[in-house]
């Protein structure tokens, strides 16, 4: 009985930490909801960040708030800056929307199988926000 009770636990131990997600598990390029974007998730000074390499409509930053870069293309864009890695998830990220000009609270997660992302923009609290899923770029 002993040995059964010590495989089972064994057994839990080796499944909760093949599932588990490390910092830099959200690192790598992703596929926009509707495909018709390309992002980069990279790490800088423990922080993880995220910029615009590829849209099908290469179009200028019209709706920034600051007049000077309007005339900017949205490719090269770091539009995700400052998440944090803690418990699971980044969170206290912040994420410029280039739809509206705006800029939200944010926080992101993998899924189990660590190939899709969850990233949630939220102002004030996370109940008013809305979750993008975001696909890994296969090679």
């Amino acid at each position: 009985m002993k040995i059964l009770s010590l495989l089972i636990a064994t057994l839990l131990l080796s499944v909760n930490a093949f599932s588990q997600v490390e910092a830099d598990d959200v690192i790598g390029q992703f596929w926009t909801e509707n495909k018709e974007g390309k992002i980069q998730i990279y790490k800088e000074n423990n922080k993880y960040l995220g910029k615009i390499i590829w849209r099908k409509d290469a179009r200028l930053d019209i709706e920034n708030p600051e007049e000077s870069l309007r005339n900017r293309s949205v490719i090269g864009i770091v539009f995700m800056k400052d998440f944090v890695f803690d418990d699971d998830k980044w969170g206290d990220g912040k994420i410029y929307s280039i739809d509206n000009g705006n800029t939200y609270s944010s926080k992101m997660w993998l899924e189990e199988d660590k190939d899709i992302l969850k990233l949630r923009g939220f102002v004030g609290i996370s109940l008013l926000g809305k979750t993008a899923t975001l696909i890994r770029v296969k090679e």
